[in-house]
């Protein structure tokens, strides 16, 4: 069950409902709270599960941190602290201007982590949070001390190209209308389908979607992704800003894993390689499922982050990773 801050106005009560449905079928029992975040001024919610060292969860574009539900079972010997993002979830709205969003994202951690007392944690990223995980590190901190990004990190490693339906969402006034546009809930799953993969959406739990369908479709929240994918992509392309480049990705120290679909839509694990292979400490994982494959096989992705979490100065190669799955 989650126990909460009280809601405010019936859609946040409705997301809090299906969050609350979507934890009993997950069994885990999750704390809400509010953090405010002191460099950006922004008050961002946090649902927190398990004990034991804490470990921060971002997510990605157009989700929320219930999205993380199937993983808390399978984590419990860690403190996980999924964020709802700014315009996320029941997070405060932010706008996002071009050429910006890489310092928001430093401040954005920095901010979190100084607000949970925390001088450094490993960040779990899924897609949009994967990349400003790795920006993070990318900008010479050492705060973050592991970064695992779990689905492509957003546009972060050359040669993403921006898919539908994330496309829409880059055209100015488009994307809000296309966020805010009413959908049922089987054309809303289609919909995700499209973004996360098939064999994702098909083992998402029915109370999941519906927290993401509600959330996504806050108005502050539409104004916020729209602002955002403006910001970070064109219409195919990301914005070159966006992107790591070659310098940026050899002087991360940072130890960074990816744990990545076989089947994830916006970058093949081909393509990715070489990109991953240019970081310092860095290890790379497939497992068959498209753009978020904890949502497939929590277990074996929750294990693969457990090993590195726990892991010495020595952790396990890739193939004796898998081989012990």
């Amino acid at each position: 069950m989650i126990h909460q801050t009280p809601a405010t106005g019936n859609r946040e009560q409705r997301i809090r409902d299906a969050e609350r449905n979507l934890f009993a079928a997950v069994g885990a029992d999750v704390d809400e709270f509010f953090l405010t975040l002191p460099r950006t001024g922004l008050r961002v919610r946090v649902l927190s599960h398990g004990q034991g060292p804490a470990v921060v969860l971002l997510h990605g574009v157009t989700e929320n941190a219930a999205i993380w539900a199937p993983l808390f079972a399978n984590l419990r010997h860690f403190r996980l602290l999924a964020v709802d993002l700014p315009g996320h979830g029941l997070s405060d709205p932010v706008t996002f201007r071009r050429g910006q969003v890489r310092e928001h994202a430093r401040q954005l951690i920095d901010d979190i982590l100084d607000a949970l007392s925390l001088d450094k944690a490993p960040v779990i990223g899924h897609s949009l949070g994967g990349m400003f995980a790795l920006w993070h590190a990318a900008a010479g901190s050492n705060r973050i001390s592991t970064v695992v990004a779990i689905g492509q990190p957003a546009v972060a490693l050359p040669g993403v190209r921006v898919r539908m339906p994330l496309s829409l969402l880059t055209v100015r006034g488009l994307g809000i209308a296309v966020l805010r546009a009413p959908s049922p809930h089987r054309v809303y799953r289609r919909l995700l389908a499209q973004g996360q993969g098939s064999a994702e959406i098909a083992a998402a739990p029915d109370p999941l979607i519906q927290a993401l369908r509600l959330s996504a479709r806050r108005p502050e929240n539409a104004r916020t992704v729209a602002s955002l994918m403006h910001a970070i992509d064109r219409f195919r392309r990301p914005r070159p800003e966006s992107v790591l480049t070659s310098a940026e990705l050899a002087a991360i120290t940072t130890p960074a894993i990816f744990i990545l679909g076989s089947d994830d839509p916006y970058l093949s694990i081909e393509r990715a390689r070489p990109s991953i292979d240019q970081i310092q400490d860095s290890r790379l994982y497939e497992l068959p499922a498209g753009h978020a494959p904890w949502l497939v096989d929590p277990q074996r992705a929750a294990r693969l982050i457990a090993e590195h979490l726990t892991a010495g100065p020595h952790p396990p190669t890739a193939e004796q990773a898998i081989a012990q799955l």
